[in-house]
């Protein structure tokens, strides 16, 4: 095979700054103080503790991280948020039983629920203008589970994303009160949150940054460490208080059930720095950060047709920045800082994309994005004033055609229509059908279809803009086919 074909050539070919990267793991390709990785690779020998029942230095590191997010648990995972929660689903329900998720939900959450055949109902968030996920509205929760309470049912978890892939938070306080008012668990996915409350001793920075929902009251919060850290990829962690909800040794039976049992000393090793790292520089990296953020929102204000998508009746974290442009897809705009400014974005949906920062980022690379954007500002304007139109056509309109503001007709309870007979057919031929697996578009892994709901010629026709638009469709089979139910 030629050494251009191999993955090993292509990431040496990579370079620290060039493609800069604004996407995860939150690193950024900057090293910390780390041993060869051959070095170190080892098994559980001697001395070295063990991952699934840890009692001396992998004990000793949870408790560091416990510390710095102001929690009494911690349980340290190289399987990601995926495994994390996947373990808190099944450690907080039986199967069978009742589960309320918010429909913007990973499709990890809808993996769990699918695993421990729970009985799943659905919250929506609000949509905003651009088709961004809102935060789950409070007094809507409170009213669906008075509704379940007149229906006799009795949910025993509920789970949320906050923060969103945008950086969107829900009022976890709030949600939290609600939730143990009716004995349900809540369970937080914060896979994009795990920068929120670091150092619960140092003056918080509350005006920059959302609190952590661990600090709100919810029963369980994961994280992924290597999103918004200087951590590897795949790393993660589970946070708990002592009142939580969720026995702590059901946390540890399923996490024998879902995590590697030859966890990565490699990645443990990774875990150990990042947290060295916080305990060491957090309080000097973390104000400069925030500075460095507060320049680039203040630098791209006076941009007409290329901006920082904000919403203020909502709490955002401003370390995911959300980039618009009149007349540009999202995925045009991923091309053009690409191609422009050797900028590497995180993701793109139909009318936006988004850079994800972290503290490791640079003066140097959030400069360029800034310049990037004033850069195509010109061109925008310079365009209309040469055509005398508005920089506003169809490609705009796709803002329009929101991805998650549709609200599937159930046919099939999810955990009995995954284990149906499926077959595989073109977008083109499944209007009508019944979905026979989770169809979705990754990033961000959302689903617009959860095996058992109707398939409508409005998803059909979502799925097909966000196919034309360039997005990855998630779900499909090589050849594009879906899988629907085979009709009894």
């Amino acid at each position: 095979m030629k050494e251009e074909r191999q993955l090993l050539h292509q990431l040496k070919m990579l370079r620290p700054d060039d493609p800069y990267p604004f996407h995860m793991p939150g690193h950024k390709r900057r090293q910390l103080p780390f041993a060869n990785p051959y070095d170190i690779d080892i098994t559980e020998i001697d001395g070295f503790d063990n991952l699934h029942r840890p009692e001396g230095i992998l004990q000793e590191l949870e408790q560091r991280y416990a510390d710095l997010y102001g929690c009494d648990v911690c349980n340290l995972s190289v399987g990601g948020s995926t495994d994390m929660l996947l373990t808190t689903i099944a450690a907080a329900t039986k199967p069978g039983d009742r589960v309320l998720i918010a429909r913007n939900c990973h499709k990890a959450v809808y993996h769990g629920a699918i695993l421990r055949q729970l009985d799943c109902r659905y919250l929506y968030p609000e949509i905003s203008e651009e088709g961004i996920c809102g935060p789950i509205d409070p007094d809507v929760l409170a009213s669906v589970l008075e509704e379940e309470k007149r229906q006799g049912r009795s949910p025993k978890a509920m789970v949320i994303t906050s923060p969103t892939y945008e950086g969107v938070c829900s009022d976890v306080k709030k949600i939290a009160s609600i939730c143990h008012s009716h004995e349900v668990t809540l369970i937080i996915d914060a896979a994009h949150g795990s920068h929120l409350g670091l150092r619960k001793d140092q003056k918080r920075m509350e005006d920059d940054f959302p609190e952590n929902p661990i600090q709100q009251g919810a029963d369980a919060v994961v994280v992924s460490l290597h999103k918004t850290l200087p951590s590897f990829t795949q790393t993660a962690a589970l946070l708990m208080k002592k009142d939580s909800r969720i026995a702590k040794w059901r946390i540890q039976k399923y996490f024998d059930y879902y995590e590697t049992s030859s966890p990565s000393y490699i990645l443990m090793a990774g875990m150990d720095a990042c947290c060295r790292f916080l305990e060491e520089e957090g309080d000097e990296t973390l104000p400069l950060y925030v500075k460095r953020l507060q320049n680039i929102r203040s630098g791209a204000k006076g941009l007409n047709k290329v901006r920082f998508w904000e919403r203020e009746d909502w709490t955002v974290d401003p370390g995911k920045l959300v980039i618009t442009a009149e007349g540009m897809s999202g995925s045009e705009l991923m091309d053009y800082f690409r191609q422009k400014n050797h900028l590497e974005l995180e993701m793109c949906s139909l009318g936006h994309a988004l850079a994800m920062t972290s503290m490791m980022d640079t003066d140097e690379g959030l400069n360029r994005l800034l310049e990037g954007m004033k850069c195509l500002d010109r061109e925008l304007s310079g365009r209309e004033k040469r055509t005398g139109r508005q920089v506003c056509d169809e490609k705009q309109e796709n803002r329009k055609i929101y991805l998650y503001d549709v609200r599937p007709e159930q046919k099939l309870p999810i955990s009995c229509a995954e284990s149906k007979e499926t077959q595989w057919v073109p977008l083109e031929e499944a209007t009508g059908r019944v979905a026979g697996g989770l169809w979705s578009i990754y990033p961000p892994g959302i689903p617009l279809l959860v095996p058992g709901e109707y398939v409508s010629e409005e998803i059909v026709t979502k799925l097909k803009e966000a196919k034309k638009q360039g997005l990855t469709l998630d779900g499909c089979s090589e050849n594009g086919e879906f899988p629907v139910i085979i009709e009894e």
